[in-house]
């Protein structure tokens, strides 16, 4: 029997808030017929507006999400409605999959695809690959000399002349270079230098970020094994899943800490961040999806035990999971270590230290979340602060759970502020306001 999920990690599963809340409103028996379940699939129909009830068939396991309504949204809220019955225990074991599922699950398996033994590589074979290897870092360092000369043309020109188009040019040349990751860097900068007082300023840091890249790579046969796999990964070279498991794991308890979803032009993503209750390890896994629907495996909460697989690279943060184990894990998790903001920042600076291209740092800081003026903001102990970011209805609602109390705020820090993923309480007793 398929493991039931939490309610949590039903609405963790939903693309946006408004299908949470309207998977909720479905949540109940009421617009539901020919309800069932069998190990990892649930299913059942929903009355609508139409003559035709819905059509709702998941697969747990994958998960798999299917639903006849007309919604472009995966999964959609008749799907949330159904999982969130089924994870309330509304919804019995039928032993077999009947009805209209029954159709849709031998479909199902008679269209996926046996799986394939993977072949042995020829040393032809490993010799071409080796060959467009040579070539690829060719063409790169070709690329990066370009930037180099690109980027001293914007400072004699001055940076009020710097456009988008501009950029656009330049990341489409990078592109041709074979360095993705520098490209959408580059893309990426519009959006993350907004106007103000400071664009100018935050401009030229991100200039200057690049310029130390293309630099590093003229040096890269120099560096050692761990720093060059860094400069590799912020270029966009890339290594294969097979060699990260390859790579000795580290076992612990991780719990998962937060999540959060970035939306592409083709693929979006999800940083999935999870700490070690054993090494205080901090790690992040990303994954990928073409559409709204992410694996829901990873959410907020879940404790488990497994080995985890780091990319090199300096500090080791990225990884894969690798063997899972059926080990009972602690209940509850253990809070975070939470430290202040100045202990924060110093935890960004030794990581810069070791890969100046960081963007995001996992942190755990003790504060009080607080609205001031038009922004939000955590404050500690000292009375130092940083911005918080995120939408305003998320920050409303963190709020909302701390009462402007100190509590462990959980999330990204970056060189524009601290984005919270998730709040821990603060025992009274510990607060400052039970302090003699």
């Amino acid at each position: 029997m398929a493991e039931r999920w939490s309610v949590d990690r039903v609405l963790a599963a939903a693309p946006d808030s408004q299908v949470q809340v309207d998977g909720r409103k479905l949540a109940t028996p009421g617009p539901w017929s020919n309800l069932g379940s069998s190990d990892a699939l649930v299913w059942g129909e929903c009355r609508g507006s139409g003559r035709t009830p819905y059509q709702v068939m998941i697969d747990t396991r994958k998960p798999d999400y299917r639903c006849s309504c007309p919604s472009r949204k995966v999964p959609c809220k008749h799907a949330i409605g159904l999982l969130v019955l089924w994870a309330q225990g509304q919804i019995s074991e039928t032993g077999e999959v009947t009805g209209f599922a029954a159709e849709h699950a031998r479909r199902r398996t008679s269209a996926e695809p046996a799986a394939a033994a993977p072949a042995e590589r020829t040393e032809a074979q490993m010799a071409a690959a080796a060959r467009r290897t040579r070539q690829r870092l060719e063409r790169i360092g070709d690329g990066m000399l370009e930037l180099e000369r690109w980027l001293g043309d914007q400072i004699t020109a001055g940076l009020a002349t710097l456009t988008d188009r501009r950029l656009e040019l330049v990341a489409a040349r990078m592109v041709d270079a074979q360095a993705p990751a520098v490209a959408n860097r580059l893309r990426d900068l519009p959006q993350q230098i907004l106007p103000g007082p400071q664009r100018e300023e935050r401009l030229l840091e991100e200039l200057s970020l690049l310029h130390l890249l293309a630099g590093a790579w003229r040096g890269r046969d120099r560096l050692s094994a761990e720093l060059r796999a860094t400069l590799d990964a912020r270029v966009g070279l890339t290594v294969d899943k097979e060699s990260v498991l390859a790579t000795p794991g580290v076992r612990d308890h991780w719990v998962v800490f937060g999540l959060h979803d970035l939306a592409g032009d083709r693929i979006n993503t999800r940083r999935v961040w999870i700490r070690g209750q054993h090494t205080g390890r901090y790690a992040l896994v990303l994954i990928f999806s073409p559409g709204n629907s992410f694996d829901t495996t990873l959410y907020p909460g879940l404790v488990f035990v497994a080995d985890l697989h780091f990319y090199p690279a300096r500090p080791a943060l990225r990884a894969l999971i690798g063997q899972s184990y059926d080990e009972a894990p602690r209940v509850p998790p253990l809070p975070p270590v939470l430290t202040d903001l100045a202990g924060a920042r110093a935890g960004y600076a030794a990581a810069l230290a070791q890969d100046p291209w960081l963007d995001l740092w996992p942190v755990a800081v003790r504060g009080r979340i607080l609205r001031a003026e038009d922004a939000w903001v955590l404050r500690d102990h000292s009375g130092a602060g940083i911005e918080l970011l995120g939408e305003d209805a998320e920050l409303w609602s963190l709020y909302a759970h701390t009462l402007g109390r100190e509590a462990g705020v959980s999330g990204e820090w970056s060189p524009d502020g601290l984005r919270p993923l998730g709040v821990t309480a603060i025992p009274a007793e510990d607060t400052e306001e039970a302090a003699p």
